[in-house]
């Protein structure tokens, strides 16, 4: 989760509050404190918030919440006079460009950290690392209006950021760091997009490196936004994040037009957004009995407004989507702490159930064993799924536009995960005996099902499987009292010869083996590894 450091005797100016005010409502804002120091604290806020990537947008909900400032922001938005013109050639590599104008800036060194701070945030959340997104800012008085988003080949040079001598496009890519991060996203052949001014100065090669003709600098006083994408709504999203941000820096924000062929708009729109106002919804949902009137005056220390049958959030405010979010907004602003607890209205008392409690059954007798209990993510990466097994990927269920390539895909074993824990731990002793009770997602046909797992593993300089398979029996015989069977078999993660099919009777319930040495050798561990993963939810239907 991103975090945020304020400076306490700064954001207490900003919010006209005392420290211990402060730092008494700041979770209540949404915000978790993550550690309090003598004189900042560092708060963790939610990705789906990235007004928050900064002490400005924090403080503006602050002054909110303490009913210093209340209702809508306003921002005023006059014409800069400047225009960009989108070259078609882009329109299959990164075709929407927004831009605005801030001027009137007068900032410190903390303004410009929190700023760039904000900056990499939007790049990592929206931006999808650049791949959605990409951020430029740029010093207004060293650019000659109008500007070009235009597509160039390979051999275009420019000086890039904090650099001294020409590069061309392909040599960015491949020599700057940046070039070799981000230069993925674009096509190796080309063409390359860059913004230039009418003198042909390069603003910016996006998602790669802004020039550095128009680099800014402690004295910039006017400053150019520009966001590219693949996508229209992400860009005018971050851009409206990120002109408001400068404006409560002091800023006035001017918009720029944007015009491809014949279609021209104009940038930022920072219209407030409409969403249904369901009393009956905020009622139910919080449990409270409020008015109109109260919801409207809650929703007022959220920093929203009320037209009609509709409550309006500030167009910063990109995680509104819903009734319910209009809902949150309420108890946000009427207090969490003025909601009381109340008993449910049956009488009927609760019981747990009965698949949850077989599953703590199963991880409490690895724990006995002796073993680790870990917990991984059901996310996972190509590479630690399939690449370091060696295995076909033509099953794989992939999530469609993840936050990460790390988390790109739905794990369907237990075994990669805990062997990624493993080689993160091969610098501590020997043995290493872990487990994980998960849940896996399973391709079948067009439908995936989701089941849950016992996965074992063994590392040290004897392990084997005739000890892989012990715990295996233990565990089964323990939790169910079936006497499980082993049949030669094959399975990816086990080596051939050294791994076996587990039986309970007529029932399959998983393989138990030896680690292939090359699985072993792509994790970085220097020991053998055995281990088991079984089907918990064909394990239990033994006890019926």
């Amino acid at each position: 989760m991103p975090v945020v450091k304020i400076e306490l005797d700064r954001f207490a100016k900003m919010v006209g509050a005392k420290r211990e005010e402060i730092l008494e409502r700041l979770p209540f804002v949404g915000l978790d404190i993550e550690g309090v120091e003598r004189d900042s604290v560092r708060v963790e806020y939610s990705p789906n918030r990235p007004d928050f990537g900064t002490d400005f947008g924090i403080a503006r909900a602050m002054r909110g919440l303490l009913g210093k400032e209340v209702g809508l922001p306003r921002y005023r938005i006059s014409d800069s006079g400047m225009a960009v013109s989108v070259d078609r050639r882009l329109a299959d590599i990164r075709p929407h460009i927004a831009c605005a104008v801030v001027t009137g800036l007068d900032l410190d060194q903390e303004d410009i950290r929190q700023i760039i701070s904000l900056q990499e945030d939007l790049h990592n959340g929206l931006g999808r690392k650049r791949r959605a997104v990409a951020i430029g800012l740029h010093d207004l008085g060293a650019t000659k209006p109008p500007l070009a988003y235009r597509a160039v080949d390979s051999s275009f040079k420019f000086v890039p950021l904090e650099g001294t001598t020409e590069l061309t496009i392909e040599e960015a890519l491949d020599r700057l760091p940046e070039g070799r991060l981000y230069g993925g996203t674009l096509p190796r052949e080309g063409p390359f997009p860059v913004i230039t001014d009418s003198e042909g100065t390069v603003l910016s090669f996006p998602p790669v490196i802004n020039g550095n003709a128009t680099k800014v600098t402690q004295n910039t006083k006017n400053v150019l936004i520009d966001v590219t994408g693949t996508g229209k709504k992400q860009g005018d999203d971050v851009l409206a994040v990120l002109a408001t941000t400068l404006a409560e820096a002091g800023g006035m924000i001017q918009s720029v037009s944007i015009s491809s062929g014949k279609s021209v708009r104009t940038t930022p729109d920072l219209e407030p957004r409409a969403l249904r106002l369901d009393l009956a919804l905020i009622r139910s949902t919080l449990g409270l009995d409020l008015s109109r009137k109260q919801v409207v005056q809650a929703l007022g220390r959220s920093r929203m407004g009320v037209r009609g049958n509709s409550a309006l959030g500030p167009r910063y405010r990109v995680d509104l989507m819903h009734p319910v979010d209009v809902a949150e907004e309420v108890a946000l602003g009427y207090g969490f702490d003025r909601i009381g607890s109340a008993y449910p209205p049956s009488r009927q008392p609760g019981s747990f159930n009965a698949f949850e409690d077989f599953l703590d059954s199963a991880a409490t007798v690895m724990a006995d064993s002796g073993m680790t209990e870990l917990m991984t993510f059901e996310l996972v990466d190509h590479a630690m799924l399939y690449g370091n097994f060696g295995r076909s990927s033509s099953a794989r269920i992939s999530v469609h536009e993840p936050r990460s390539s790390e988390h790109s895909l739905l794990r369907d074993s237990l075994l990669p995960p805990l062997m990624a824990a493993l080689s993160g731990n091969v610098k501590s002793e020997y043995p290493q005996r872990v487990f994980e009770v998960g849940r896996v997602y399973l391709r079948e046909g067009d439908d995936v099902s989701e089941r849950w797992h016992l996965g074992c593993l063994v590392a040290h300089s004897q392990s084997s499987f005739s000890e892989a398979k012990m715990y295996l029996e233990a565990a089964c015989r323990t939790l169910t009292g079936v006497e499980v069977s082993a049949k030669a078999s094959e399975l990816w993660a086990f080596a051939p010869g050294r791994c076996a099919s587990a039986w309970a009777g007529a029932r399959a319930l998983g393989h138990v083996g030896e680690l292939t040495p090359e699985s072993v050798h792509a994790f970085g561990l220097k020991v053998p590894v055995s281990g088991f993963e079984i089907d918990l939810t064909a394990l239990r239907e033994l006890l019926k």
